[in-house]
């Protein structure tokens, strides 16, 4: 037991309030607790329940319950309160109600764990009428976070999007801070001035003998005499106070309004009330700072959209998060929040400089508050607590009126978050999907079986199937750097970047002047060619694949007068195993190889000097006219020992350092183009690695946000759905093609106002590891899957519910990323045999061991393995506050090796993807 000390009898009463949930949760046979500051009464059922109730005092105050005399002894002065029993005469609800009073709330378990039933004594308020108008609430722990500025951002962001959506819209503004009223000083630069003050309100609707409607009439006809118009939409504001006097004279506060058990959310209701009497769309409310019963009322009513604002300083952080941890006592369902009845808070992180968010304490900030509030029992990347970024600005440290504050803030982060949010609350009217079915026996399904026939074509680019290409930023540098000369490159990606798949579909055009015209849509009208001769190939590739790549040498060959030598692939790879048989070879012997090899396919007899140079291949081919870009891929398949053997290593070395040779080479008819995994690359370059990577940054192939949306809306146009046209990707902004992807798999997941994650942020988060690195062939296989479960379970994921807006519901989108996860695994095995071994041992593991985060301990994992595990995106090094490592792991590999989540875990694994992918995306 905790060491307790009791001063008073305020203190026995916080312990009796604690222990017993607010009264929630009484012992068996006690009806009732009052404490009193001369005694305590405990109101039985009968005498046969006193020995139980004694037990329960025992409990609960230790030695501090004297039993035998009925009293607890007080530490102060020696001082005792007698304890009394007595006998209930008639039975009843004898629940002690709960209203939204920070005192009250603070003794309720958290409604969020799945375990915990609401309190019978907390009585949640039924949802307001559909005629009602949104209520929007902003308050913060402490003052001088930007509470009210970012209040004006809401409202302007909120007229800015009426007036682009050509809508009327009204809202009402309230300055409910009695105590440092700032909206009120503002609005007094205004010509016109209101009639009445949010004072007069409380104290009319509270204290006046007239009926409500006619109070509400009275003081909607005094609002209207002073609108303010901006455009077709109208805004009114109800001040504090008319004059500096009546803020010292404040008999009636909102929390007279909530007293009473009937009256518990009788504030959040007048105000409504007022604000569907101006017939207003919104009411926007400034709320009081810190724990104070003027504003708690509000704060507690989860029927309310309320802005949690503060700073990430300890005193803000501090006191956000406790606030949160009472929020979430009346938190509503889950369910409740998705039909949109009641709503979660959500938290604006203020006055924030790059600086700041680099320290720690930014981090653990956003933990603090994910871990405070009540937890989504959704999947991971499903927070019921969504917190959003502001920047501080110099500009907005002072301001004097309402357009003072429209004209600093139009520039800032402040309101571009505010029109994020306006957004999503004035949506703009959606056509329907052009791809329905216009028939009764039209297959429904049609358009989501394309998608699935062609992402499975390019799901394995080993198969050869797909004929077009996507043209990314690096293809785009590539086309425009090597424009007019032969390009002389290494292309570096991860496994499933797209590296095969981009050496296919060259060999394919077999010409790079069609390269060039597919990327950049320039036409070379000189007659001369350069031809492509794809030389080392992945080991994997199937019969098509093969066929592409034979018609690409076959090209050349015949187009060199059949003075090119015949080539075979597994001949080639014969040598290179010779080659690596011989122990003494260094990165010169290497060197003299890969170039001997291209003499001897140009036509030459490597064998009639020692030493071979590019020179003399590319006079060879000047002779011949002839321009040639020979491509390699597939080094991970020969050199399968590369991240140990010091041969293999020298042997790629000696090859990825060949196009840096070209370039001493004036006027080039050679050209090469090396496709090689990341992991290689560090391998086998152990001396100024940056640079090496920074001389071909250009042609790596990356996906970020914007081009794994660009890959999405392009695989959507060649299976045709959702009008999807691959000419509109230059053209199109990212907004745009948001837009555009939303009649794919709709805006959120859930419907538009939901509280759900935003669909394309949901996806890319899912499918990136903890450093935000993200394959092409999983987004393939992603949309593979989602609309496989959709065909095959289109009544489980209501297809036809949301067929109407997206062609792939939410659940699909949702259900997609077990099997990705499944077959990522399966190929990391497969790719990495540490990986394999590490995996085998995870099968002697007891279920129980396997959660997220783990230690070392856990887990017997050497040193190699750890830096290999964390190299390919398994697993990422997290410190905690003593500076131990815990170890998490991305969706896309956790799912798949069956590990779960501990307790408490979510909060921490969301900020960690929010660090590696920008506030934007988590």
């Amino acid at each position: 037991m905790k060491a307790m000390r009791l001063l008073t009898w305020l203190d026995v009463r916080r312990v009796i309030r604690r222990e017993t949930n607010y009264g929630s949760k009484l012992p068996e046979g006690i009806v009732r607790i009052n404490s009193f500051s001369d005694a305590i009464e405990i109101g039985l059922w009968s005498e046969d329940y006193l020995d139980n109730a004694k037990q329960a005092l025992k409990e609960w105050f230790g030695d501090w319950y004297q039993q035998d005399d009925d009293l607890i002894q007080l530490d102060l002065g020696e001082e005792i309160l007698p304890v009394e029993f007595i006998q209930e005469e008639e039975s009843g609800d004898t629940d002690i109600p709960i209203r939204p009073f920070w005192e009250e709330v603070a003794y309720l378990q958290n409604n969020g764990e799945p375990e915990t039933e609401v309190p019978k004594n907390l009585h949640i308020p039924e949802a307001y009428p559909s005629t009602s108008p949104q209520l929007v609430a902003f308050y913060s722990f402490k003052g001088g976070v930007g509470r009210t500025l970012h209040l004006a951002a809401h409202l302007f962001a909120l007229l800015e999007r009426a007036r682009e959506l050509n809508q009327a819209k009204t809202f009402l503004v309230v300055d409910a801070d009695l105590e440092a009223p700032g909206l009120t000083y503002w609005n007094r630069a205004e010509k016109q001035q209101p009639t009445v003050s949010f004072i007069n309100f409380l104290e009319a609707y509270h204290a006046s003998a007239l009926e409500p409607e006619r109070v509400l009439s009275f003081f909607a006809k005094e609002l209207k005499k002073s609108p303010k118009r901006d455009g077709k939409s109208t805004t009114y504001f109800l001040p504090a106070c008319l004059g500096d006097r009546e803020l010292l004279d404040t008999p009636i506060l909102p929390e007279h309004l909530v007293r009473t058990i009937d009256g518990a959310w009788e504030f959040g209701n007048a105000l409504s009330q007022l604000g569907r009497a101006v017939n207003a769309d919104y009411v926007l409310i400034d709320l009081r700072s810190g724990l104070s019963e003027i504003s708690s009322p509000i704060i507690f009513d989860p029927r309310i959209q309320r802005f949690i604002v503060t700073t990430i300083n300890d005193q803000s952080v501090n006191g956000s998060s406790l606030v949160l941890q009472q929020l979430s006592h009346t938190a509503p369902p889950e369910t409740d929040v998705e039909e949109e009845n009641y709503y979660d808070p959500l938290v604006l992180i203020t006055l924030l400089t790059p600086e700041l968010k680099s320290l720690p304490a930014f981090d653990e900030a956003l933990s603090r508050f994910q871990a405070a509030y009540v937890q989504s029992q959704g999947d991971i990347y499903q927070t019921r607590l969504n917190i959003k970024e502001t920047d501080f600005t110099q500009e907005l440290l002072y301001l004097n009126n309402w357009e003072d504050a429209r004209s600093k803030l139009s520039p800032t982060s402040v309101m571009k978050v505010a029109q994020e949010w306006a957004e999503s609350q004035l949506i703009k009217p959606k056509e329907q999907r052009s791809d329905l079915p216009t028939t009764q026996n039209s297959d429904p399904l049609a358009a989501v079986r394309r998608l699935r026939d062609v992402c499975q074509q390019y799901e394995y680019a080993e198969s050869g199937q797909g004929e077009d290409l996507l043209v990314t930023e690096p293809l785009k540098n590539l086309a425009t750097t090597f424009r007019d000369e032969l390009p002389r490159v290494v292309s570096i990606g991860s496994k499933g970047s797209g590296k095969t798949f981009n050496y296919i579909q060259l060999s394919r055009l077999k010409y790079w002047e069609n390269f060039i015209q597919r990327v950049l849509g320039e036409t070379n009208e000189s007659a001369e060619k350069t031809y492509i001769f794809p030389m080392l190939q992945s080991l994997n590739l199937r019969d098509n694949a093969i066929k592409i790549i034979q018609e690409a040498r076959n090209e050349v060959i015949s187009a060199s007068g059949n003075s090119f030598s015949e080539f075979s692939q597994s001949e080639y790879n014969d040598k290179i195993e010779s080659a690596l048989a011989n122990p003494n070879w260094g990165k010169q012997e290497w060197t003299q190889f890969w170039i001997k090899e291209i003499a001897r396919i140009v036509g030459l007899d490597p064998e009639t000097k020692d030493y071979w140079s590019f020179n003399d291949v590319n006079n060879n081919l000047k002779q011949k006219s002839l321009r040639v870009i020979f491509l390699f891929d597939g080094l991970e398949d020969i050199f399968s020992d590369a991240s140990s053997s010091s041969i293999q290593q020298a042997a790629i070395e000696s090859l990825i350092r060949l196009p840096a040779r070209l370039s001493e080479i004036r006027k080039n008819n050679l050209g090469l183009i090396i496709f090689i995994r990341r992991d290689f690359v560090r391998y086998a370059i152990t001396q100024n690695l940056s640079q090496f990577e920074n001389l071909y940054g250009s042609y790596d192939l990356y996906w970020d946000a914007d081009s794994f949306m660009n890959l999405v809306f392009w695989v959507c146009s060649q299976a045709q759905v959702i009008d999807a046209d691959e000419s509109e990707l230059d053209s199109m902004t990212r907004e745009h093609l948001i837009e555009k992807l939303e009649n794919l798999w709709g805006k959120k997941l859930g419907s538009d106002k939901s509280k759900e994650a935003y669909t394309p942020n949901w996806v890319f988060a899912a499918l990136t590891d903890f450093k935000g690195r993200l394959q092409a062939r999983d987004i393939v296989r992603f949309l593979y899957h989602a609309a496989d479960e959709t065909i095959e379970n289109a009544k489980e994921v209501q297809f036809e519910k949301w067929s109407t807006s997206r062609l792939l519901p939410p659940q699909a989108i949702r259900r997609a990323l077990e099997p990705c996860s499944k077959k990522k695994v399966k190929e990391a095995k497969e790719e990495y045999p540490a990986f394999r071994t590490w995996v085998d041992t995870l099968q002697f593991k007891d279920p129980k061991e396997m959660r997220i985060p783990f230690t070392l301990d856990n887990f017997e994992i050497e040193p190699s393995t750890l830096s290999m595990l964390e190299e390919i995106g398994v697993v990422y090094e997290d410190r905690a506050k003593d500076d131990t490592p815990r170890y998490y792991m991305p969706e896309i590999f956790r799912a798949g090796l069956d590990f779960t989540l501990d307790k408490g875990a979510r909060p921490r694994v969301v900020v960690l993807k929010r660090k590696a992918l920008g506030s934007g995306i988590i």
